[in-house]
């Protein structure tokens, strides 16, 4: 299969190019390389016919965030799964929190973005029933908008943790009354 050139290109041999023509084709080649060498071999090959290295960034663009159909739908969808946010049944505080957070890194990568008092008041209602009175406290005592969303998840956790702390010392302290009475 033989090779059209546009009408608008002048071919010429190597020894005819200009410094700059050749800086240019050197150019080219080196970022085409550094393109091929950091693919995989599965997106190598999806890129391996395109001509340049401009026509290998778009293709990979589109191959991984889609053509702007796509990316349309794809914020639309996150969205609404950020509007729709709740926890899981029998979801820990730190699996809620990394997917949260998940959520709102890929809502950043669409380019939509929310302000700290937004996602943080977001997580918060999320949150199971049994977190009310600490949720509560956290909004009247702290200024959402100032307050990052890790500080906020840094509070609820050590509440956690005091909280498995009471309840392990209460359950030890339960085995070892039973103990003491089966012994006697």
């Amino acid at each position: 299969m033989e090779e059209t050139v546009p009408e608008h290109y002048v071919v010429k041999a190597k020894s005819e190019w200009t410094p700059e023509e050749t800086t240019h084709v050197l150019r080219e080649a080196k970022i085409k390389n550094i393109l091929h060498n950091s693919l995989d071999i599965v997106m190598s090959n999806r890129v391996i016919a395109c001509k340049s290295a401009k026509e290998i960034w778009d293709t990979l663009e589109t191959q991984c965030h889609g053509s702007a159909s796509i990316k349309k739908n794809r914020k639309a969808l996150l969205i609404q799964e950020y509007e729709q946010f709740d926890a899981r049944p029998d979801e820990s505080l730190t699996d809620l929190y990394d997917r949260f957070l998940t959520l709102l890194n890929n809502l950043s990568l669409v380019g939509n973005e929310y302000v700290s008092e937004d996602s943080n008041t977001k997580f918060l209602r999320a949150l199971p029933e049994e977190w009310d009175t600490q949720t509560s406290i956290i909004r009247h005592q702290y200024d959402l908008n100032t307050v990052s969303l890790d500080e906020v998840y840094g509070m609820l956790r050590t509440h956690d943790l005091e909280v498995q702390k009471r309840k392990n010392k209460k359950s030890s302290k339960a085995k070892t009354i039973a103990l003491n009475v089966e012994a006697k």
